[in-house]
């Protein structure tokens, strides 16, 4: 049976519990939670991890700064009383800019219970502008994105045409001095 109410809330009380461990940096949950198996898969944003034990690792020594993130389009399906998909999207801010996320995994009921054994988070390709930002460590408030989004359009309208115009190789770009 396809999204089974029982196992839809089992799997909801699962992930609440494995995203309050995620943003409290929870390792030991973040672990029970995982499939204890070098077969355990999870692919990170900058990372590709192989079996718990690498799991494990990256857990223990990631930052726990910046954790907390708002959860959108949070989707469960379940197949079966033994099988369950979990995706959304995430919103969360990495030194003070809003980076937009995604987030898959996949459960498996095993003897002893529920566990993730397979899982990828990625960021969604970010803006000029965020990039631009994070790359020099200004944070825009919310209330001038929109303003300097729209003035970094009108810088490129404007440069097109003059990136456009071809020159000739031989051509100087600009005049020699001599005196």
């Amino acid at each position: 049976m396809i999204n089974d109410p029982v196992i839809v809330a089992q799997i909801t009380e699962l992930h609440q519990r494995y995203e309050e461990a995620l943003v409290s940096n929870d390792v030991a949950t973040l672990q029970e939670l995982f499939w204890d198996s070098s077969l355990a898969l999870r692919f990170g944003v900058n990372e590709n991890l192989y079996g718990a034990e690498q799991i494990g690792e990256f857990r223990k020594n990631r930052s726990p700064v910046d954790l907390r993130r708002e959860v959108s389009n949070l989707r469960i399906v379940t197949f079966g009383d033994d099988c369950a998909i979990v995706t959304l999207e995430f919103l969360r801010n990495t030194q003070g800019i809003p980076r937009g996320g995604r987030q898959s995994q996949v459960w498996r009921k095993f003897v002893d219970g529920w566990r993730i054994v397979s899982a990828h988070v990625s960021f969604m390709a970010e803006s000029y502008m965020h990039q631009a930002a994070a790359y020099i460590g200004l944070p825009i408030p919310s209330q001038y994105r929109d303003g300097v989004r729209l003035n970094l359009e009108r810088s490129a309208m404007i440069a097109r045409p003059l990136l456009e115009f071809a020159l000739r190789d031989d051509i100087e770009s600009a005049a020699v001095f001599e005196p």
